[in-house]
């Protein structure tokens, strides 16, 4: 999951950087998408680096947890 957030966050920062450079040129209209893809898929890797890290605090939690048992 940390892999795909990555790469999602990656692909969101290529495509908003290449739609606000297409803002200024003839294919604005063209621009508008990838700018909504961009920001997608940035929310996208957000949330899986953020579950991948839940899920790793919640697995120390529950060893910790399984230890004192």
């Amino acid at each position: 999951m940390k892999v795909g957030g990555i790469i999602a966050l990656i692909f969101g920062v290529i495509n908003l950087i290449v739609g606000i450079g297409g803002l200024s040129t003839q294919y604005a209209d063209q621009a508008t998408g990838k700018i909504g893809f961009g920001i997608g898929a940035i929310v996208l890797g957000i949330y899986l680096l953020n579950r991948a890290n839940q899920k790793k605090e919640e697995q120390k939690e529950k060893d910790k947890w399984n230890s004192g048992n």
